[in-house]
């Protein structure tokens, strides 16, 4: 995030009739998007920044640490806003869990973050399952930069208590026991749960200035995730987008619009992938060491590779998402069964399949590491060297920890226009798989499925025994008067979208009685056995 003064600090006020919201002081709060663990280990993680505030002095009482809002703006915030806030640089912190009860049963030693406010600290002492609450406690700072910046700004605030210990934000831990065998549901954000216009750059640009209220979720989705929650007793649900890091709160606010409860959301940190390209290119050229033994070309050649594959990394999402998938699970339960939901737009249906064959060992060492930095997706070469190191070393630590194990148990991809085929998507995945690999003899992998929206989830989800069929027709009936794509979800929507559902040959059945109840229900006169549909 931007370390920009002016943003948050005083600035000539036009009277307002509606607010008198000028930014007078700031404010030091952790943003934390929540987190999932298992008994023995969990990872608590957020960022430390300033914001600002029209009034100090009732700073406290308007906050509401848990969701890093101040009362009133939650429906105002967007992304675009939350780009200008000013990171902590190197905070020091304290973190405290507190059970249900409100007593604290843990307090780390104190850590310290990075350049851009950002901290990770790894519970590995054990905690009895359940619902927990963490407390982030400012401590102060470990950079001079900021030191001189807080003093600079103490001398034009003198009653502002930026650097005064004290509790800066709160987040959600939920510990699930080892022994845990239920599901644990990670979620693509856009085109799977949103529908966010991916298209056009015009739409991409849109979504840096939407409020909450202006984002619209595909029809039938929150209703999916309530209810799969509902019928798995309580299971956990995960979001990962690539989006960047400055969408968290805008996001989670999105979420609690549309009543869905969540354990964590992972987003991607942008500007350090771009300081990244810097730092790579500046100690490949000064450093003599590497110029010597690799020779001026080599490399050059390296640091070209690295700097054309992060550059694409901004934009795509393997290397990103394949990290994520693989660093949380180590924090899940052996024998955990996972269900991933994504769309075609992207890379989805290959990350989770690249995901399984890692955690099984298909693909491991140095062959894994020097298949995904030759890697060329789509005409994309997304992986640079360490992050394809760093890959590997979370592969092995999976391994170390659970065995060669495919914890993946349902894949579903939602097939949108914007993306192939389901043959075509067929094809880029075999492609793209090391040569030599017979995926169709590896008997633990799961093919993704590629279907059409919250209707084809649940469907599968029910043919699976995940969920009910109530809970399949309450998604159904969810849907009918939703927009999407232009047009509201009515009669016509639906008889369309029933035509063109792909579905398992294992779920064919389940979905023409699905179909009868959908379209009689709607007015056509429809018979499964004849499969003809008559007004």
């Amino acid at each position: 995030m931007k370390n920009d003064e002016d943003k948050i600090t005083d600035s000539p006020e036009k009277t307002s009739g509606k607010r008198e919201s000028r930014i007078k002081d700031k404010k030091r709060i952790a943003i934390c998007g929540g987190s999932l663990g298992r008994e023995n280990r969990s990872l608590i993680r957020g960022q430390i920044v300033d914001v600002g505030v029209p009034d100090l002095t009732q700073a406290d009482s308007l906050i509401d640490f848990l969701t890093g809002f101040f009362i009133g703006e939650e429906s105002q915030i967007t992304p675009i806003k939350d780009f200008s806030l000013s990171a902590v640089r190197k905070p020091i912190l304290t973190i405290e869990i507190y059970d249900s009860g409100e007593k604290k049963i843990y307090e780390s030693i104190e850590i310290t973050g990075n350049d851009d406010g950002f901290f990770s600290h790894d519970v590995i002492q054990k905690i009895k399952p359940g619902k927990y609450t963490f407390h982030i406690i400012f401590k102060g700072s470990d950079s001079y930069r900021q030191y001189t910046r807080d003093i600079a700004y103490l001398n034009l605030k003198e009653n502002s208590d930026i650097t005064k210990v004290t509790i800066v934000g709160k987040g959600k831990l939920r510990i699930l026991p080892e022994k845990y065998e239920s599901f644990i549901t990670t979620s693509d954000i856009d085109q799977t749960y949103l529908a966010t216009e991916l298209n056009s750059k015009k739409g991409m640009l849109s979504t840096l200035f939407e409020t909450p209220d202006q984002k619209f979720y595909l029809p039938g989705m929150p209703d999916l995730y309530q209810v799969l929650r509902k019928d798995t007793q309580d299971s956990p649900l995960c979001f990962i987008s690539a989006s960047p890091h400055f969408f968290r709160r805008t996001l989670l606010a999105t979420i609690r619009n549309h009543n869905i409860e969540t354990e964590s959301l992972h987003l991607k940190y942008l500007e350090g992938t771009i300081k990244g390209i810097a730092d790579k290119m500046i100690s490949t050229v000064l450093s003599p060491d590497k110029l010597f033994r690799e020779g001026v070309g080599p490399a050059f050649d390296r640091a070209k590779k690295y700097f054309k594959s992060t550059i694409q990394s901004l934009y795509d999402q393997l290397s990103y998402k394949l990290t994520i998938l693989l660093q949380d699970r180590l924090y899940q339960p052996t024998k955990a069964k996972e269900i991933l939901l994504g769309d075609n737009t992207e890379s989805d249906y290959l990350i989770f399949s690249l995901y399984q064959l890692i955690l099984l060992g298909e693909i491991e060492g140095r062959a894994l590491e020097d298949y995904l930095y030759n890697l060329n997706f789509l005409g994309r070469d997304a992986v640079n060297r360490d992050n394809a190191k760093r890959i590997r070393s979370l592969g092995e630590e999976c391994i170390a920890i659970h065995g060669k194990r495919n914890s993946v148990h349902i894949v579903l991809i939602n097939r949108t226009s914007m993306g192939p085929s389901p043959i075509a998507m067929d094809g880029h995945v075999r492609n793209s798989f090391p040569p030599g690999l017979n995926i169709d003899k590896i008997k633990k992998f799961v093919w993704y499925e590629p279907t059409n929206g919250a209707l084809g989830f649940a469907l599968i989800l029910y043919t699976s025994g995940v969920i009910s069929f109530n809970s399949l027709i309450e998604v159904m009936k969810s849907m009918i008067g939703k927009w999407h794509n232009g047009s509201v979800v009515d009669k016509e929507y639906l008889r369309i979208l029933s035509e063109d559902m792909r579905v398992p040959e294992n779920s064919r059945n389940s979905w023409e009685e699905v179909k009868e109840i959908l379209l009689n229900s709607l007015g056509y006169n429809y018979q499964k056995e004849s499969h003809v549909v008559e007004e």
